[in-house]
């Protein structure tokens, strides 16, 4: 990865999307976005709550009570943060982030909606985050993949288009818009442990938080949320501890891992050797005959 292209298409107005629902497993995503966002003290620009976006029976509200026990709610939205203006992250990074619950109904007209609004804003770059229950072990290191539609992003990190075939979120539509739009998108997802896909993930959330500091250089403090991810592991650790099916078939994917791992390293490795060579004959061949 060249870390001085990637600065410059990701730097100056940076959106941050993370979306609570079916590209959210473990609420990894909109976990990490959120504990970045509250980190930085962004400050909350709009909120769409419309209900012609979301579905109230599959998405209800949520009953809260204020210090004196009255009750309000909490309706489903989509809210758009911006930096604030009393604790910027770098002189040349200004992370916004949206951040919500996937809309239910109306994905074109919402996502047209967005569009406008991060055109409206000056955005420049756009990171989808996203998480993925996975045949993972949840004792191992989270692994992180990253894809993207714009050329220019595929070759400052030397990754790939994404050959995905099927069914679709609304970050892919928006994302689609978005760089279609001019901006360069990328999507970064996180693994998560399949057979734990369903409770909060913080262990997962750290990763992404870990994997966006180094690429938009900068830092946030990690106490919370790594005392959360240890607590989590250990929850796990617990879960498993009385079921023998479940321990043997974590078992079998940290064997898997492990071994895939392996055989990256010796890749790797024999990757360095070649060069090595290459590098050695081309100075013998410059060599004068004695």
């Amino acid at each position: 990865m060249d870390l001085s292209e990637t600065s410059k298409i990701f730097s100056g107005r940076v959106l941050i999307v993370a979306l609570d629902g079916w590209t959210d497993a473990g609420s990894a995503a909109s976990g990490a976005a959120i504990y970045i966002k509250d980190k930085l003290n962004s400050e909350r620009l709009l909120s769409i709550d419309d209900s012609e976006y979301f579905d109230y029976l599959r998405q209800r509200p949520i009953i809260v009570l204020d210090e004196h026990g009255d009750r309000d709610f909490l309706w489903p939205s989509i809210e758009l943060w911006a930096p604030s203006t009393k604790s910027p992250v770098t002189k040349d990074l200004e992370l916004y982030f949206l951040i919500g619950q996937e809309p239910a109904m109306q994905w074109p007209y919402l996502r047209d909606e967005l569009k406008e609004i991060v055109e409206d804003r000056e955005i420049t770059s756009v990171i989808m985050l996203g998480s993925l229950a996975s045949e993972a072990p949840h004792n191992r290191p989270i692994k992180i993949h990253k894809n993207s539609q714009t050329a220019s992003v595929r070759n400052a990190f030397g990754i790939e288009r994404s050959n995905y075939d099927g069914r679709a979120g609304f970050m892919s539509v928006l994302g689609d818009a978005l760089e279609k739009a001019g901006l360069p998108t990328i999507s970064i997802w996180g693994q998560v442990p399949h057979y734990v896909a369903s409770m909060p993930s913080p262990k997962a959330a750290l990763a992404l938080v870990n994997d966006l500091e180094i690429m938009l250089g900068f830092e946030v403090d990690h106490k919370e949320l790594l005392t959360a991810a240890f607590e989590w592991e250990r929850s796990v650790d617990d879960f498993v501890e009385g079921d023998e099916d479940l321990q043997g078939y974590i078992t079998s994917l940290e064997k898997a891992r492990d071994e895939s791992e392996a055989e990256e390293l010796n890749t790797d490795q024999l990757a360095l050797e070649f060069e090595k060579y290459l590098r050695q004959n081309e100075t013998d061949s410059d060599t004068p005959e004695s």
